[in-house]
């Protein structure tokens, strides 16, 4: 089991969801809203088949700073 810390590169930023690619966890908000309304974990939280092993809160610090970010696009 390997501790990884988030990159902002392994996220993905649609117009209203930041996607953390490794785990597939998902921040969903309404348009125009900086905090996510929906958070769906996936495999966020548990070691993913390779051995990587991400801390919930480092992803989701990175997720929180994405989600307002967007909306200056």
């Amino acid at each position: 089991m390997a501790i990884k810390h988030p990159t902002e590169d392994e996220f993905e930023v649609r117009e209203n969801t930041v996607i953390h690619k490794p785990t597939n966890a998902r921040w969903t908000a309404y348009p125009g809203v900086a905090e996510a309304h929906l958070y769906t974990p996936s495999r966020l939280g548990s070691v993913l088949p390779n051995g990587d092993d991400y801390r919930e809160h480092e992803v989701g610090a990175i997720a929180r700073k994405l989600m307002l970010e967007r909306l200056g696009r």
